[in-house]
């Protein structure tokens, strides 16, 4: 039998180390809401999402590079697909969706593992009905100032119609597209702040108020005017975290993973104490008719925009100091319970 004084202290070691570890467990819990597997063995590379504007409870993804040009709506109450939106030409590596509050979709054919490549493209199109259709689309060309990038995220600003690419590497960066861009020739993006490493996706929060950036394993979100870091938060656990998207309650975001019958989950948000915004909405003009040819002309943007500057500023890490501190104590207090086992065996010897 254990001596009390062995007992005694493997409780009180077990007790201390529960503590931080539940609070950092916790700090990683998913929220209640959306919480499914697509159900669709078509889908293997969940790379992109990207929750519909004109149907309720509905997301967009796509696949990774390997497919054809396609996008499927997912049902996020069932996880069914309800729709397949093909539309005809070549795609490289489709990384990621966004959907502007006009209804307009942008599919980023935007990854690069090489970085090798000095044009790459955004396909857009208005968001396809549901059931299985096949439409026409039109494209932009981009290129980075400082050559070619890795990238997996689009985000569009809801305030200015602004769209930013977040680049994958280490250090990440925010580029932005022109404020009008041009359907003929190469658009030059600018480089406009920093980004976490290894971003996968990136959404802009409701209002604009921040742009959510995800990593495998984290959730960053970024003032939209310093390009900032706010709050800083741990994901659930995923086996390769990729996909970010608006929840369709308007509550939190939905992230995803890679992989057949992927799981798409619901997550609550740190929203800073405070916003640093102060641009008041722009007006945006609403793109009227059918889907542009390779032959129309581009969609009309704003009238104005969100500033964009250099943004190269000290970053403000919010909570993760305490993430690390917790894994800190996590660490050292295992590491005494199993010291003060070893003497409790010692003793009984």
């Amino acid at each position: 039998m254990p001596s009390r004084f062995a007992l005694a202290a493997a409780l009180l070691t077990m007790a201390v180390v529960g503590m931080p570890c539940a609070a950092l467990a916790a700090s990683g819990a998913a929220s209640k809401g959306v919480d499914v597997r697509i159900d669709d063995s078509r889908i293997t590379e969940s790379s992109g999402l990207a929750l519909s504007v004109r149907h309720p409870h509905t997301v967009w993804t796509g696949n990774d590079s390997g497919d054809t040009a396609r996008v499927f709506a997912i049902d996020t109450e069932t996880g069914k697909t309800v729709g397949v939106h093909t539309f005809d030409t070549e795609v490289r590596d489709v990384e990621a969706l966004a959907i502007t509050p006009q209804g307009r979709m942008l599919v980023a054919d935007i990854g690069d593992n090489d970085s090798a490549r000095p044009v790459v493209r955004v396909f857009w199109f208005d968001e396809p009905e549901l059931g299985s259709t096949s439409g026409a689309w039109a494209s932009w060309e981009l290129s980075y100032p400082d050559g070619p990038h890795n990238a997996e995220s689009i985000a569009v600003d809801p305030t200015s119609g602004r769209v930013f690419v977040v680049t994958k590497g280490r250090p990440g960066a925010v580029y932005a597209l022109p404020a009008t861009p041009s359907r003929k020739g190469v658009n030059r993006l600018t480089k406009v702040g920093p980004a976490p490493d290894i971003a996968t996706d990136a959404v802009f929060l409701q209002g604009g108020s921040g742009l959510a950036v995800r990593t495998y394993t984290s959730l960053v979100v970024l003032d939209p005017d310093t390009w900032r870091e706010t709050s800083y938060q741990v994901l659930p656990l995923q086996p390769q975290g990729e996909t970010l998207a608006l929840a369709p309650d308007g509550n939190g975001l939905l992230v995803g993973t890679e992989g057949t019958h992927s799981r798409i989950q619901q997550v609550a948000i740190n929203v800073p104490a405070s916003s640093t915004t102060t641009t008041a909405p722009s007006p945006t003009a609403t793109p009227g008719g059918a889907p542009a040819t390779s032959g129309q002309s581009q969609p009309q943007t704003q009238s104005q925009t969100r500033a964009v500057g250099d943004g190269e500023g000290s970053r403000l890490v919010a909570n993760r100091g305490e993430l690390f501190a917790g894994l800190g104590a996590c660490a050292g207090l295992v590491l005494l319970a199993y010291l003060i086992a070893r003497l409790a065996r010692r003793g009984r010897r």
